[in-house]
């Protein structure tokens, strides 16, 4: 392995973070931009205001260019005209990181944090002759929109379309460069990698990634919820199923129990209409040691979701020795292995059953998760061994 260029900046394109909220793939990248820290590499990021706030928050020396001229003013992100105002948004950052491509070196390595347009743009227009992007999820292909056959196909497909659009223009453009890698965070995505026509040295697993070393800090909790869960209201998470299914566990088991942490206040009406208001506590938004608190409060984590890419909040419920019952996504297994109980997709029916028999099997102490696979797990999908293989192809490219 060679040894860090002196002075070789590592230049951020992050123009997709546009409110206070952060997704999985924004803390992905804080965790990266981290680790190239950590090996000596300086950071330099290319984001709006909103980025700046985050960036604040999480480290003390950095370099920002900002590209835009304000946060932008909230508005209803689930209304069309929400859509093409969160369009433009990107479109002005995107703009604004073109116009300030003079301050990146040829020498730098140059990196976008998404393979969405707006990141991806400046990536291929700036002058740094190494380039990086990230894969962090697969697009809906053009038949998954045209028939819905994944549950994030919206009826007006207008967003599926132009996320294939746009993840398909990049790949394709990004594979042109000479000096590249992609990286990409599951192991089914290098077949279709490949099949495009990249060379394996130029693709990179790395992993998603979760927050182990916060989980670990953590200490062992009092069982206080039968169930926990971790999302957002959506028709892919499954949420129909997940609260007919705390419905009857609150029926069959005495004193049941159950915590949903996330941005959830919306439900609070279902959960009377079902008769769980007293049972079922929404924790709200909370800190990673408080959400590891509450994983290692509750007895079984359950995943009714219907299309994920990855599967990050089951990483962490299995690093916490919490069980999992989920439905059998293509994403899992090649992931998790053998250590969720599965579900056939999406058979309700035996979804209760199997998460009616896992809490009490729970309450009498009889679930035990194969000690190997969770140590390979915790080892291979840490935000360290993310951080590392970050590092690693910094370091050899």
């Amino acid at each position: 392995m060679n040894a860090p260029v002196p002075g070789q900046r590592i230049c951020f394109f992050a123009n997709g973070i546009f409110c206070a909220q952060v997704a999985g793939g924004d803390i992905h990248l804080f965790h990266m931009a981290q680790a190239a820290m950590a090996a000596g590499h300086p950071v330099h990021f290319f984001g709006g205001h909103a980025l700046s706030d985050q960036l604040r928050q999480r480290f003390k020396n950095f370099e920002l260019t900002l590209t835009d001229r304000a946060a932008a003013r909230p508005f209803n992100l689930h209304s069309l005209s929400g859509q093409f105002r969160l369009l433009a948004d990107y479109f002005r950052r995107c703009a604004g990181s073109i116009r300030r491509l003079s301050k990146i070196r040829p020498g730098d390595v140059a990196y976008a944090a998404t393979d969405y347009w707006f990141d991806v743009w400046p990536l291929l227009l700036c002058p740094a002759r190494k380039k990086m992007m990230i894969l962090g999820m697969d697009a809906p292909t053009l038949r998954e929109i045209v028939f819905r056959l994944r549950p994030d196909v919206t009826a007006s497909r207008l967003n599926s379309i132009y996320y294939w659009l746009s993840q398909t223009i990049s790949l394709r453009l990004f594979r042109r460069l000479k000096q590249k890698r992609l990286f990409y965070v599951h192991p089914d995505m290098k077949p279709r990698l490949l099949a495009l026509g990249y060379r394996e040295s130029e693709i990179v697993f790395i992993s998603n990634g979760m927050n182990l070393k916060t989980a670990e800090q953590v200490p062992p909790q009092k069982k206080e919820f039968d169930v926990v869960w971790l999302g957002r209201v959506h028709r892919q998470k499954g949420i129909d199923d997940l609260l007919a299914t705390l419905a009857l566990l609150s029926q069959k088991i005495p004193g049941f129990r159950a915590v949903l942490v996330g941005r959830l206040e919306e439900l609070a009406p279902r959960l009377a209409e079902l008769n769980l208001s007293s049972c079922v506590t929404l924790a709200g938004l909370v800190s990673e040691a408080e959400k590891f608190r509450l994983f290692k409060a509750g007895r079984i984590f359950l995943m009714p979701s219907r299309q994920e890419s990855w599967g990050i909040v089951i990483a962490e419920a299995l690093a916490c020795d919490v069980p999992v019952v989920a439905y059998d996504l293509p994403a899992y297994r090649a992931i998790f292995g053998n250590l969720i109980d599965y579900v056939p997709p999406f058979d309700f029916e035996v979804f209760q059953t199997k998460s009616l028999q896992a809490v009490a099997r729970a309450r009498r102490g009889e679930i035990v998760l194969d000690a190997t696979a969770l140590a390979a797990l915790k080892s291979d999908h840490s935000w360290e061994a993310a951080g590392n293989r970050f590092t690693a192809t910094l370091e050899s490219f």
